[in-house]
């Protein structure tokens, strides 16, 4: 029996939280003249900067690949961490193309946010917590082919897989880590957190199944604690507007950051999610095509007292229309 946890009580209240900012030198789209439009991770090694990093003089470095030196410079620094103060590396991934994502494309973005986006689906097509189309399960075959080229030249593994509950993205996770080589002490096991998800309300694409129903089709992933069976947070008539998403993810950041011994870590998530995870932690702007991933080195320091909730804003996104819009591509 899942328990009725509710975004207002989520997580516990601490006493205190984290200030993040992000390490720059280390992957290129952390850099302010990379262009985001342009840069294709799959082709640069993930983004992954060739440097000397300032403790390469320490053992044999010249024998090692350029990412072990990077592996050993996030342990360098968080050796050289204060109390209170860790590293951690983000391989941040958006899922691949939805079935919602070719309904906006079909009907426009501003008829897709104020009606088509409220239904399950129409002409064929279901985007209700939407499955992956081909091209987004290519798009993450393709994160899976450079984690096959990139495991033997010394990636580091991550140490947890956190994925969204949405179904789009557990699929994501599953092609693009499920048959990896692993090291037997950091095995695929997707971690599902509730936090972690797109925009919440209004859109149907973004409403989560049943705790049921995910386990029933995802039998080897895992729910985080206290898991609700129906999904406590999407609202019919409310949209999340920025300053709470960027307050949920935070909160979400403060829940691994605290918890999670990791050093290097998955988040399998969606667009505005990542795009609120780099706002928490100080990274410039950097748009993902789907199935798009950038990895972020993350500094972290504990600070007392609670998080500052911001107050409930006015629904994001246009009215509902009552017909559909005339069609306007994007």
């Amino acid at each position: 029996m899942h328990g009725e946890t509710t975004f207002s009580d989520y997580p516990a209240p601490g006493p205190s939280h984290f200030k993040y900012s992000t390490v720059k030198g280390v992957f290129l789209q952390s850099e302010d003249d990379t262009d985001d439009k342009k840069f294709d991770f799959r082709k640069q090694n993930f983004g992954l900067i060739e440097r000397e990093s300032e403790n390469d003089h320490e053992g044999r470095h010249e024998e090692k690949s350029q990412w072990q030196r990077f592996e050993s410079y996030v342990r360098h620094l968080n050796e050289k961490s204060g109390h209170g103060s860790q590293v951690k590396v983000l391989f941040l991934g958006r899922h691949g193309q939805g079935w919602h994502n070719v309904a906006e494309s079909k009907y426009g973005t501003h008829a897709w946010d104020c009606y088509w986006s409220l239904l399950d689906g129409a002409d064929g097509i279901t985007w209700s917590d939407a499955n992956l189309t081909g091209v987004g399960t290519s798009q993450a075959q393709d994160v899976n082919d450079l984690w096959k080229e990139m495991l033997p030249k010394g990636i580091p593994a991550p140490e947890t897989y956190y994925v969204s509950p949405l179904t789009r993205t557990i699929e994501t996770a599953d092609v693009s880590f499920k048959d990896l080589e692993l090291p037997h002490d950091r095995p695929y096991k997707p971690l599902i957190k509730e936090l972690l998800r797109e925009v919440l309300g209004v859109h149907t694409c973004d409403r989560r199944s049943t705790a049921s129903h995910i386990t029933k089709v995802f039998p080897h992933i895992s729910l985080e604690p206290n898991f609700a069976e129906e999904d406590p947070l999407w609202e019919a008539d409310y949209r999340e507007p920025f300053s709470a998403r960027k307050h949920r993810l935070s909160l979400f950041l403060d829940d691994v950051f605290a918890n999670d011994g990791g050093r290097f870590l998955s988040f399998t998530s969606h667009s505005g999610a990542i795009a609120s995870i780099l706002e928490a932690v100080g990274h410039r702007s950097f748009a993902l095509e789907t199935g798009g991933v950038i990895p972020v080195v993350v500094r972290a320091e504990k600070v007392k007292g609670e998080r500052e909730k911001p107050p409930r804003e006015p629904s994001e996104g246009p009215p509902p229309c009552e017909v559909p819009p005339p069609l306007v591509l994007n």
